[in-house]
């Protein structure tokens, strides 16, 4: 027993358990696999529920009638904004956009990574720089950060910023991921900015899935499925402005445009008041 009662609580911890066993070099110093959700992004889906690249039509008679069956509750001017999306074998054209991402990332990570001397001649591959946000594991267990090749300090002095953005940030410059903003995990204001402005490029430029103006989004084709499948009831997460403040009910998030959302669930609305947003029709 301590001889002193602290009164203290112990910090809120969450839970990592997709970790896998690597090696150790003492008594405290594992080396460990883990898989990583990379933060504040979102690509479409390569596998989901059954749909998957040998299967990618699973979902594609359902969604053509989804807003009659099991979507008919959802709001109207939502039902308007999803019904262009949910036709011509949308299941089959969101899993199709999620096989092009993940080639797109397997061959941007690789490029990333390489390192040549002057003859040309490949050199060890970088390792990874990886940054944590206030949350670190999501509900699947996996880490969630940004993630950049570790640039020595001399390449960081040559390769201008520009040219060495997070993996994260790339993939949705380069029009292969949408921001995906869910408080408390909120960017730095400039950093915020870099999203805004990436997304809405690549959204306007018509680059990666952009390009196919109707293919629904990651969170979008999960929550139809969801509600397909009787576990959801439609959208569940509040959608702010981040440059109006306006804060909208989770089935009007259509309402603001992709890279202008910034998500919070419903117990954290009053955070949302807290930063400045006020729900959309009231004073």
């Amino acid at each position: 027993m301590p001889a002193l009662k602290l009164n203290y609580e112990p910090e809120h911890l969450k839970l990592g358990d997709k970790a896998g066993w690597v090696s150790s070099t003492d008594g405290d110093t594992p080396t460990i696999q883990l898989p990583v959700r990379m933060l504040g992004i979102d690509a479409p889906e390569l596998h989901y529920s059954g749909a998957q690249e040998n299967n990618p039509g699973k979902f594609d008679e359902a969604m053509s009638t989804f807003l009659d069956e099991a979507g008919s509750a959802l709001d109207a001017g939502l039902k308007a904004y999803l019904e262009p999306r949910l036709q011509n074998k949308a299941s089959t054209r969101h899993i199709l956009a999620g096989g092009a991402a993940h080639l797109h990332f397997e061959t941007m990570s690789k490029t990333r990574l390489e390192r040549f001397d002057k003859k040309g001649k490949p050199l060890t591959p970088r390792k990874l720089f990886i940054m944590v946000a206030e949350e670190v594991f999501d509900k699947n267990g996996r880490m969630l950060a940004y993630i950049n090749a570790n640039y020595t300090a001399k390449e960081r002095e040559s390769i201008p910023a520009i040219k060495r953005p997070t993996f994260n940030l790339q993939m949705m410059q380069e029009g292969h991921a949408t921001s995906l903003l869910i408080y408390p995990n909120v960017p730095a204001d400039k950093d915020l900015k870099l999203v805004q402005t990436g997304i809405q490029a690549a959204r306007l430029g018509r680059l990666g899935f952009w390009a196919y103006e109707q293919t629904l989004l990651a969170y979008e084709f999960r929550w139809i499925v969801d509600t397909i499948n009787g576990n959801r009831q439609g959208p569940d997460r509040f959608c702010g402005d981040i440059t109006t403040g306006q804060l909208y009910p989770p089935q009007q998030y259509y309402l603001v445009e992709p890279e202008n959302r910034l998500f919070f669930y419903g117990e954290d609305v009053g955070e949302a008041y807290s930063m400045g947003f006020r729900l959309s029709g009231c004073v």
